[in-house]
């Protein structure tokens, strides 16, 4: 069993999206490109009034602002209609902003049990099971009045948005999309959901902290009745020895070993009994330890990575249930790379070993993203979400996987990206763009050798909407054809390929403005050239030195000698694109 499908309508800045979903899924994106959000969003289908620890009831920044503003500006619009009671009530009721998500399942043989009742069945043969979260205005007409009042009362509604749109007419339900009918608590209950976010910092941080909410609701669902008598048993006889051991009898009862004759006739016995505490109040008061040292001792990484393992390995699937869903929020914070490699192995270990089990991660680090398995991403922009798998090739996944050394999340996430031939063309823009003291720059500088026609293929399709740019620095190599093909994506407004007019990067770098004698002299003083007394010769021997003199180049690029040295004009435009978005 696995969510096969989700869709989210109006859920904080996810205003429409739709992707598919595998067991393993890997959301990826920018800070606030909706990670979060769509992880919340996905456990909505799944809360009631019995179980879960999340919210159930959304608030008035959970509605997308998009769709709360065309409902103000229907409003505004029609004031004059709904001051006179003229308004469409139907009109005005599509326009009210409500949060929705969906989910579909994909059950297989006897799973269809859990999910039979979430279908119309008017396929047999491919029925689609759905449940629906709706948070939406209950009564409309109520709304509706409500807004007529406002507007008749005020002339100025601009600052009263949130009586326009008032959340306590607000409601949620699950339901049944086909059939428009409230899921049943019965059939909801075989579905079960974790959290991890990201605020876990605390997490057995301090002494005053004895334990986390996670850690007490786990270690009380591993309790059964039984083992519950057994803790309230074990407590009393603690608090028994307590007694014999202490004394504490001598001294409350005191009058039974006075030398007061008349003492017992004036106090009855006095007693201690023991103060069981609530369940949760006894767990309150476990820490997790890592051998004998309490976890607050460890560092900031190992105590979220021991965090993540225990309640992870606490994960249990059983026949009883269909379907286990965790959700977990960088899991990456503050582990360095080997833990984080340890933690991903783990993760991928968790979810082979059940089918009951569904995993939602988001994540900033590529040590999550396993390239044979590139189906798995969904890539988050802006608010809308696409999977991998659904706008991609299977070729240009294969493609993906095949490059070696290439950073996916730079090359897609970048705000500004330069795809180069080589690392001389990388260190040499890296080295010029450190010389820029006076300005910030978010410049991602990234070598591939070839194949960048499939690579700009891949980038326009996840960054089409969004407002990032991409450059592509190449050599000519003497092949017109080639430089004609990549050139036509300079069509493109967020894409800009140039070519050198020489064979390579090193003849383009001694013809450009009077680089030649100023690189002639530097070759010759700093490494002994000799026989460099033309343009040819020194490109030539340049072109043809260790990587070791481009390295020393490039650290003594723009000072002393090499002062003053103008940048390849294929270099400087693409670097005057990536900055102002305007091309040559």
């Amino acid at each position: 069993m696995r969510i096969s499908k989700v869709r989210v309508h109006n859920y904080r800045n996810l205003k429409n999206i739709q992707i598919e979903l595998n067991q393993m899924v890997v959301f990826v994106g920018e800070n606030n490109s909706g990670k979060s959000n769509l992880l919340r969003a996905i456990t909505l289908p799944f809360l009631n009034d019995e179980i879960g620890n999340l919210s159930k009831k959304l608030g008035w920044h959970d509605i997308s602002n998009d769709a709360k503003t065309c409902y103000f500006e229907y409003i505004k619009q029609h004031i004059e209609d709904i001051k006179n009671n003229e308004i469409n009530e139907e009109e005005f009721v599509s326009v009210i902003p409500s949060v929705e998500v969906e989910v579909e399942f994909e059950p297989s043989g006897p799973e269809e049990f859990y999910v039979q009742h979430w279908t119309d069945s008017l396929d047999e043969n491919y029925p689609i099971y759905m449940i629906r979260y709706q948070f939406a205005v209950e009564n409309p007409i109520e709304l509706l009045d409500r807004v007529t009042a406002i507007v008749n009362e005020h002339e100025n509604i601009d600052n009263l948005k949130m009586n326009l749109l008032p959340i306590e007419l607000f409601k949620y339900c699950i339901v049944i999309p086909m059939k428009e009918e409230a899921v049943a608590y019965n059939d909801l209950i075989n579905f079960k959901y974790n959290s991890l976010a990201a605020e876990r910092d605390e997490f057995s941080n301090k002494n005053s902290q004895l334990g986390s909410k996670a850690l007490v609701n786990l270690l009380q669902n591993k309790l059964n009745g039984e083992q519950t008598v057994e803790v309230e048993k074990s407590y009393k006889n603690f608090f028994s020895k307590l007694k014999e051991i202490s004394k504490f009898d001598k001294v409350f009862n005191w009058q039974e070993y006075s030398e007061i004759e008349n003492a017992k006739e004036f106090f009855d016995e006095i007693t201690l009994l023991p103060n069981m505490p609530s369940m949760s109040s006894l767990l309150n008061n476990v820490r997790l330890g890592y051998g004998e040292d309490y976890l607050q001792t460890q560092g900031l990484g190992y105590r979220n990575l021991i965090y993540l393992l225990v309640m992870m390995n606490s994960l249990e699937t059983n026949s009883d249930l269909a379907l286990n869903i965790l959700t977990i929020e960088e899991p990456e914070a503050h582990l360095c790379v080997s833990n984080e490699r340890l933690l991903a192995s783990f993760i991928n270990s968790v979810v082979s070993k059940s089918k009951q089990l569904q995993f939602f991660i988001s994540t900033h680090s590529s040590e999550f993203l396993n390239k044979l398995k590139l189906e798995n991403v969904t890539v988050l922009s802006e608010g809308n979400a696409l999977s991998l798998k659904s706008v991609l090739e299977p070729d240009q996944l294969d493609y993906l996987a095949k490059i070696p050394n290439l950073d996916f999340l730079k090359f897609l996430f970048s705000r500004r990206c330069i795809l180069v031939e080589g690392p001389s063309e990388e260190m040499l823009i890296r080295s010029y763009l450190s010389l820029q003291s006076n300005s910030l720059n978010d410049i991602e500088v990234i070598s591939l050798h070839k194949g960048f026609t499939k690579l700009m293929d891949i980038w326009r399709k996840i960054n089409d909407n969004s407002s990032h740019r991409i450059g592509i620095i190449r050599d000519f190599d003497d092949q017109p054809n080639a430089q004609q093909t990549h050139e036509a994506y300079n069509s493109y407004d967020n894409i800009y390929v140039t070519t050198t007019t020489e064979y390579t990067l090193e003849p383009e770098f001694v013809n450009t403005g009077d680089n030649y004698q100023k690189l002639a002299d530097y070759f010759s003083g700093k490494f002994g050239w000799q026989n460099i007394d033309d343009e040819d010769k020194l490109s030539d021997k340049w072109r043809n030195a260790k990587a070791d003199t481009m390295l020393k180049f490039c650290k003594d690029f723009g000072k002393e000698e090499l002062e003053g040295i103008e940048l390849p004009q294929h270099i400087r435009k693409v670097l005057t694109f990536l900055q102002s978005g305007e091309k040559e």
